[in-house]
């Protein structure tokens, strides 16, 4: 599995469907097989990604509205699956599952249900950096597991998150997934925090 992905020749700068990644590229949406992208692109881009558009309502102790991120809600779901016994393998793939919105942004679920173009999209950018950064191949099971996963997460998030959600309110995609018993969620007090827990998980399952 790879760091970084070398700079090739051909990808268009600047002019075209392009957007200049953190770490000095450019990323193309017509090319995005040659487009070279960064575990830290990765990290901080979903780290700087609020989950919910934003809209989450838990408050810190300063009584001031918690920030939570994309970055931060695949730490948390990668960790509950290592607890689980999931392994380093299937564990790393949930971990990365979100690659789709480092260059797309976090659309919601029930907007991408009216778009189906850009669902198109968003699967094609995730097969390409999937392939950059070599990871692994995976079965229909282990992407009912990772989904799985997703699920559980969403439920907690919503019981500790969304507090202004009307109680007894029913999301039809959860499909009768319960949340997490053992996590509480108490968002990190800063994006830059998610981003070093991400690469620090990277790191583990790279070391």
């Amino acid at each position: 599995m790879k760091d970084q992905v070398a700079v090739p020749i051909g990808v268009r700068r600047i002019l075209g469907p392009t957007i200049l990644m953190g770490d000095g590229a450019y990323f193309d949406y017509e090319a995005p097989e040659a487009s070279p992208i960064t575990i830290e692109d990765v990290a901080f881009g979903l780290a700087y990604t609020a989950r919910f558009r934003g809209q989450t309502r838990a408050l810190r102790e300063d009584g001031q509205r918690c920030f939570y991120s994309v970055a931060e809600h695949c730490v948390r779901m990668s960790q509950a699956m290592l607890s689980a016994g999931c392994g380093d393998r299937l564990a790393l793939a949930g971990l990365m599952h979100e690659l789709g919105e480092v260059p797309l942004g976090d659309l919601p679920s029930p907007a991408k249900m009216m778009l189906p173009a850009f669902k198109v999209l968003e699967k094609r950018l995730e097969a390409a950096m999937w392939q950059q950064f070599e990871l692994p191949s995976l079965s229909d099971d282990d992407v009912a597991i990772i989904k799985h996963f997703d699920l559980r997460m969403l439920a907690t998030e919503k019981r500790d998150l969304m507090t202004g959600a009307i109680p007894g309110d029913h999301w039809e995609m959860l499909g009768g997934f319960e949340p997490i018993a053992s996590m509480s969620i108490t968002p990190y007090r800063h994006p830059d925090l998610a981003a070093d827990a991400f690469l620090n998980l990277w790191s583990h399952f790279n070391g």
